[in-house]
């Protein structure tokens, strides 16, 4: 017989093993591809309006290599074990070990080419349909469903580093293959070194304890900074102790009810095995579960909260500042673009302000940066019915509350030399709130009364100015007027003289002028926030779905043992209806506690970063999102679980 034809009918006599295992690789590929398909997507690259997103996509970009290099190797190591009598019972027959190593490489080239051109094909179209599925759902537009040779290249490349490293450390590993444990590697189970309870105890009071302290860190100091990855990774490393030694744990504690004990002493010390040789794989799904399911909800939450958040940080729709020689457009021009039939104006405010720049005593160069408003126009803006003596005035910092930051340069009293003269100002009081958009020199303002704000503005060296603040009554349809404006008034900025005086050392013309428009703002955060949503839900799928496939396979690697297990308990009295139960209940825990655990770190650590914007409870919509994304992870969870138990079942009863 050849080697060829060796091949050839060992490939037909192990067919499932070799199936399974070319599904596991074409998989991989088909992840690779499909997340390519997004991350190389010109539009999302390309366009201005997505610039932040490249970089945003460098953590799932991460997150999927690592979860496909666990998902590749632990397929290799599963598909080598099931092969190590037959290359053992090789060696009895004559082969050498780089007989073995040829006959691997041969089999792995084949299977590792047929993925890379499966996995690509299917990935080509697997993700056209999810790629518009899920645009459409969350409402992007603009962004096309293309290939170009990146993803290509991206897809072909991860994999074969991945998959060449698995087949290299088994190549390593046959030259110190043992014959003799080769042969007999399905009558001996593999061996648990160590069962500590102790350590089981520890690991779950190192999951809480590091889980009150992140908690704590946040509600005493509002903010934990570098203190939250170091807490995760001490989670972590207690959740892997809690996971490997748990059930040694539960049954230290379940032996001083013996009843309770030995009624389900079976099931306890299977799961305490197979928690055992599992850690790792139960460890990966525990994490991906916790991931996916925290960002997917913070990511939904803020997707769903765009307008919201719009509103509060951009209080008129259209809102600019005009001088005398830039953004200056008559009235009439101006509403013939904005007053329009789907878009009426509903409130347009002229606020005139000055800006003055005055020198820093102590650093050559530097300027105290001051813009002023009169009390009358503040008291417009804000509806308020606030009053000033001469010499007092009021801080204005525009800004949300809990972000806004006060400039001691204006807080301890103001004095400005005129002539000869030096005035004095006191503060009367300082007011927090967003009330224009964000423009230049418009965070912090100084309110003056009627005589005071002339006084200042006609005897300082001043830069007048007016605040364009208009509202309109359905401000989403305004998208072509906006634009409109804004390019009627860069046309008219392009034919005045440029602007060179102080206001343009610290700021750039075009931002000084630039038009801030409700409707940007929403159509930007709805595309990024859209397209991050699209491509957490997109990697939770990938996530979730290889994460089945590992634990099938890892279950259905071992089957023969467990028939022979379950042949033995026959013989001494179990009956079909306990069988039956100990294979539901030994998968139900496989099966869901480690994603009720990953589900229950993701909603503390929700919980606990919530703090930031006023706590969980003044959110309810995030607490929503937790539960709508967790029950739709929860009730796919189930349809695996019972095909893998009708499955098994089948399987062992044959």
């Amino acid at each position: 017989m050849t080697f060829s034809q060796l091949v050839w009918k060992m490939a037909k006599v192990n067919s499932r093993k070799y199936i399974f295992y070319y599904l596991c690789n074409s998989f991989a590929v088909l992840f690779f591809f499909m997340f390519s398909t997004v991350y190389f997507n010109d539009q999302v690259v390309a366009v201005k309006e997505l610039e932040s997103i490249q970089d945003a996509l460098i953590i799932p970009a991460v997150a999927l290599v690592v979860f496909t290099v666990f998902f590749i190797s632990n397929a290799h190591t599963v598909f080598m074990k099931s092969r190590r009598k037959e290359f053992g019972l090789f060696i009895t027959l004559g082969m050498s070990n780089r007989d073995i190593s040829k006959l691997l490489l041969v089999e792995n080239g084949v299977i590792g080419f047929v993925s890379i051109f499966s996995g690509i094909v299917g990935g080509a179209v697997f993700s056209k349909l999810f790629f518009l599925l899920l645009m459409n759902s969350v409402g992007i537009q603009g962004v096309s469903f293309h290939i170009n040779s990146n993803m290509f290249l991206y897809s072909i490349c991860a994999f074969m580093l991945v998959f060449l490293f698995s087949v290299g450390k088994s190549l390593i590993q046959i030259l110190y293959f043992n014959l003799m444990d080769s042969l007999k590697s399905d009558k001996v189970a593999e061996t648990i070194k160590m069962k500590s309870p102790l350590l089981g105890g520890i690991g779950l009071m190192v999951v809480v304890g590091s889980i009150l302290l992140l908690y704590f860190t946040y509600a005493t100091a509002g903010d934990a900074g570098g203190l939250l990855l170091l807490w995760t990774i001490i989670l972590l490393a207690g959740l892997y102790m809690c996971l490997n030694q748990f059930f040694s744990f539960y049954i230290d504690i379940a032996k001083r009810n013996k009843s309770y004990f030995y009624r389900r002493l079976l099931v306890l010390t299977s799961l305490d095995y197979k928690f055992k040789q599992l850690t790792s794989l139960l460890m990966l799904i525990t994490v991906m579960v916790m991931v996916t399911i925290f960002y997917s909800t913070l990511l939904l939450f803020f997707y769903t909260s765009v307008e919201k958040q719009v509103k509060e940080h951009s209080p008129f729709d259209i809102a600019y500042i005009q001088t005398e020689t830039k953004n200056n457009i008559s009235v009439h021009d101006l509403y013939t673009i904005l007053d329009q039939e789907e878009h009426r104006i509903t409130q347009h405010l002229d606020i005139p302000i000055f800006n003055y720049f005055q020198e820093h005593p102590y650093w050559e160069g530097v300027h105290y940066i001051y813009t002023f408003m009169s009390l009358e126009d503040f008291n417009t803006l804000t509806s308020s019915q606030d009053q000033l003596q001469d010499g007092e005035y009021l801080y204005y910092i525009n800004s949300v509350p809990e972000y806004a930051y006060s400039n001691s340069d204006y807080d301890q009293g103001l004095t400005f030399h005129v002539g000869n003269n030096q005035l004095t100002y006191q503060l009367k009081d300082t007011k927090m709130e967003r009330h224009i958009n964000y423009l230049s020199y418009v965070n912090d303002i100084i309110v003056v009364n009627e005589s005071d704000y002339h006084f200042l503005k006609n005897n300082l060296e001043t830069y007048s100015a007016n605040l364009q603040l208009i509202n309109l009554n359905n401000w989403k349809n305004t998208i072509d007027a906006a634009k409109e404006l804004e390019n009627t008034l860069s046309i008219k900025n392009a034919s005045t003289p440029p602007i060179e005086d102080f206001r343009t050392i610290y700021t750039l013309e075009e931002d000084l002028l630039q038009l801030s428009a409700k409707v940007f703002d929403y159509n930007r955060e709805k595309h990024t926030n859209g397209i991050m949503f699209f491509v957490t839900i997109f990697l939770s799928v990938i996530f979730f779905f290889g994460t089945f496939i590992l634990l099938y396979l890892h279950l259905f690697s071992d089957i023969e043992k467990e028939k022979v297990k379950y042949r033995k308990l026959y013989k001494v009295g179990i009956t079909v209806k306990e069988v039956k139960k100990v294979i539901s209940q030994e998968l139900s825990f496989l099966f869901f506690l480690p994603t009720i655990l990953g589900a229950t770190i993701a909603y503390l650590y929700i919980m606990i970063l919530a703090t930031d914007i006023g706590g969980i409870m003044e959110n309810p919509s995030l607490l929503v999102n937790f539960f709508i994304i967790a029950s739709i992870y929860h009730a796919i969870q189930f349809s695996y679980f019972f095909y893998a138990r009708r499955k098994m079942v089948v399987k062992i009863m044959d």
